[in-house]
């Protein structure tokens, strides 16, 4: 339980040189301003915008020259821990586990948009009761860790950027012959090295990561296909299915056929797939309610499931347990994470980015044994598009083109493939015909697109459905003047052939398929609003 206890505004006057900060409790400081820092014998740069954490009982001294005026955040807080339960109390202690390292920074990462509105959002005063505070401020506090532990450089909890580059090639090519050798040569390592660094950062040597990420595909095949012991050998890497048949005891403690035959999960518990359990009429036990793991459009219909990620795991295990925990395979970045869930229950890793919503919902189906309910959410979903698209009518003309796209505040564009931010929507839900460009660099080879702004006229479309952060100051506010001050914008804009419509980037993050459904309502209504003037 997070307690706040400082969020001072702190205004740099433009005479002033150096400030200090008195530091006691942990604590998190940004300036809007690129500042040097001096604790103890450290010392370094502040960036405008980087967040610095420190642990109490230390002085923060921040210098800046040429003097000018700019504004200091300084967010202290206390983290406290349940020790004790009874039906007459609760005993909370202070602890600091979970925090990050002293001296953590952040490097440049998405998740630093957020973390400064979040630091806006609790240093303004509020007029509510103590107790609504101390729950608003417990909750963005929580949010504000989180992206923190991953926003670090270096981290506490994500992966180094060169490891993750290995563990991502690993999801992608664990059934084929992996070695050690062959991934430290990729990664520009000798292979001495790369088993240290390997092993530092994952927390396992790179040969048992391997074996972990085939038994987790061992486990997929089982409960999703009839494929023999054979062929799923073949299909994670490994040359016969008698060989696969040890190492998964080994693994798991019971053979394959043991874990196909058990009784399909009913208790579950999620860390991504929240909108598609519902979709399949499963109601989750427990869930990660994290911004980019659950859309705010689906929050409403959730009622008493846990959070993943406020609940420690002796609190969820007092409790009773989940059957299993589906989770995505970016956790493979997240290795404490995902060992903190293996102490709750059973986890099954599914493959993250690579399947379109429809694939992902049944496959799900196929693993907890509703099959059917995939079926009928997809024909739900099929029926309701058409019902869509019967609404949309003329406002879209044949030939005309539309894309989906996502501004970042560094000027990358991001054009999205079907598998996330609601592209399926346009692209192969209501069929919308893409430019020529996002056909051939994007749809066909199933891949992201990044371009910079000058890029940007090559795949504009007719009507370009525009994702941008919703936080205070964000782009999403006054979108159309901001995006007129870009100039490769304002050219797209004033071509006479283009419209842009702007959703925010908080309900367009996720694309589970309930989440999914929401958000083809919105964009249906976005393009009837804004065309259906043109068209009569």
């Amino acid at each position: 339980m997070f307690v706040l206890t400082t969020a001072s505004v702190i205004p740099w006057e433009s005479t002033q040189h150096n400030s200090t900060i008195s530091i006691k409790t942990p604590s998190l400081v940004t300036c809007t301003a690129t500042v040097d820092y001096r604790y103890g014998n450290e010392h370094g740069v502040l960036h405008k915008g980087q967040l610095l954490f420190l642990h109490p009982q230390c002085s923060l001294e921040l210098i800046h020259i040429p003097p000018s005026a700019f504004t200091l955040y300084h967010i202290g807080f206390q983290d406290y821990a349940l020790t004790e339960e009874s039906p007459d109390k609760r005993v909370y202690e202070l602890t600091t586990v979970n925090l990050p390292s002293h001296g953590s920074k952040t490097g440049a990462s998405p998740q630093v948009l957020r973390m400064l509105a979040i630091i806006q959002d609790l240093s303004e005063k509020r007029t509510g009761s103590v107790q609504t505070e101390e729950a608003r401020s417990h909750y963005l506090l929580s949010e504000l860790l989180e992206l923190f532990k991953l926003a670090i450089k270096p981290s506490t909890e994500m992966v180094d950027s060169i490891i993750r580059e290995a563990l991502r090639y690993m999801n992608h090519h664990y059934d084929s012959h992996l070695t050690r050798e062959e991934l430290a040569r990729l990664t520009g390592f000798n292979a001495s090295y790369f088993s240290r660094f390997f092993q530092k950062q994952v927390g396992r040597s790179f040969q048992a990561h391997l074996t972990r990420v085939r038994m987790d595909k061992t486990k997929q095949y089982l409960l999703s296909t009839h494929a023999t012991l054979n062929e799923i050998a073949l299909l994670v890497g490994y040359s016969d299915g008698l060989y696969l048949s040890r190492k998964f005891k080994q693994f798991t403690g019971i053979s394959p056929s043991e874990y196909r035959l058990q009784p399909r999960a009913r208790r579950i518990a999620t860390v991504q797939y929240t909108g598609d359990l519902l979709a399949l009429g499963v109601y989750p036990i427990a869930a990660s309610f994290l911004p980019w793991a659950m859309s705010p459009l689906i929050q409403d219909e959730l009622h008493d499931v846990l959070d993943l990620d406020q609940y420690g795991v002796e609190e969820i295990l007092r409790t009773e347990p989940p059957d299993l925990i589906i989770a995505p395979d970016y956790l493979y970045y997240l290795p404490h994470k995902l060992e903190q869930l293996e102490q709750i229950a059973p986890v099954m890793v599914l493959p993250w980015d690579k399947l379109n919503r429809m694939e992902t919902v049944q496959l799900i189906g196929r693993i907890i044994g509703r099959e059917q309910a995939a079926e009928n959410w997809i024909d739900h979903y099929t029926a309701l598009v058409s019902s869509e698209a019967e609404r949309l009518g003329a406002a879209i003309q044949p030939d005309e083109t539309v894309g989906l796209y996502e501004l970042w505040e560094d000027g990358t564009i991001c054009i999205w493939n079907v598998t996330a931010r609601a592209a399926y929507n346009v692209y192969y839900g209501l069929n919308l015909t893409p430019p020529p460009s996002i056909l051939r660099d994007v749809l066909e080879p199933n891949n992201h697109q990044f371009i910079q702004e000058d890029q940007l006229t090559e795949y504009a479309a007719n009507h370009m459905f525009l994702v941008l952060s919703s936080h205070e100051g964000g782009l999403y506010h006054d979108a159309q003047v901001k995006l007129m001050e870009r100039p490769h914008w304002n050219k797209v804009m004033n071509n006479g052939k283009s419209r842009i419509y702007p959703l925010k980037l908080e309900q367009f993050w996720c694309n589970d398929a309930l989440a999914l459904e929401k958000q083809l309502q919105l964009m249906v209504d976005i393009l009837i609003r804004e065309n259906g003037e043109k068209n009569r």
